[in-house]
């Protein structure tokens, strides 16, 4: 396998976390309910750039949050979409302003009151999943994978597929680590490299990675170069 990278040298190579990279601060409920609309948007295909120019779209019509979803309706947030170019922008919309409704009659507009009457991960995805139709088990996990410290509920989410791929590939994890469940191998490896990273960031970095050489065995794309510790 050859030298393994350290998770450091991956976020730095790769980059953080979309919120990160977004300036969303998952630390308060404003920053909380902008993800939510940006994991909708990440979730479908995984495309960081395009639900970032669609994020960035709404965002400047004043409409990146749940609240401002609510009041628009899907007419308008649409438009915004189809401009930004963003796929099927009025299924899309629809579902936005449903779940950003959704939040406000029955969780009071908050995310915090929405994990907090959660009883473990199912019980919280379950929650998420049921603001709109159409988002599914990826968005849920898309919205709560940088939140595994923050939500106990979540902390026993695995670890994105491409990710996992990654981390075998870069030596961060063995063939038996974090297989199901909570990533306890990785976070303990990140936990020996002084100062450590942010799990969420390392597993962003890992899922870029493994989407575009890992799980595809196209080392030759790898964007490690030489570094790559499977070629």
């Amino acid at each position: 396998m050859g030298e393994g990278l350290s998770g450091s040298e991956l976020v730095a190579r790769l980059g953080p976390h979309p919120a990160a990279i977004w300036g969303l601060d998952l630390d308060s409920d404003a920053g909380l309910a902008r993800w939510l609309v940006a994991a909708c948007l990440l979730a479908p295909r995984g495309d960081e750039d395009a639900a970032g120019a669609a994020r960035a779209a709404l965002a400047a019509q004043g409409l990146d949050a749940p609240d401002a979803l609510a009041q628009a309706g899907p007419g308008p947030v649409a438009a915004v979409l189809r401009a930004a170019s963003y796929p099927k922008p009025e299924i899309t919309a629809a579902r936005l302003v449903r779940a950003s409704a959704s939040l406000a009659a029955h969780h009071r507009g908050s995310l915090s009151a929405l994990a907090a009457g959660a009883d473990g991960l199912e019980e919280l995805a379950s929650a998420i999943m049921a603001l709109a139709p159409g988002i599914g088990a990826a968005t849920a996990s898309e919205f709560l994978r940088p939140l595994r410290e923050r939500f106990s509920a979540a902390r026993e989410l695995p670890l994105a597929a491409a990710a996992r791929a990654a981390a075998l590939h870069v030596g961060l994890l063995r063939d038996t680590e974090d297989e199901e469940g909570e990533p306890g191998a990785l976070r303990a490896a990140l936990a020996r490299e002084q100062p450590a990273p942010a799990l969420a960031d390392v597993e962003a970095a890992l899922t870029r990675l493994g989407r575009a050489a890992c799980r595809r065995g196209a080392t030759q794309r790898c964007p490690l170069g030489a570094r790559c510790p499977a070629r």
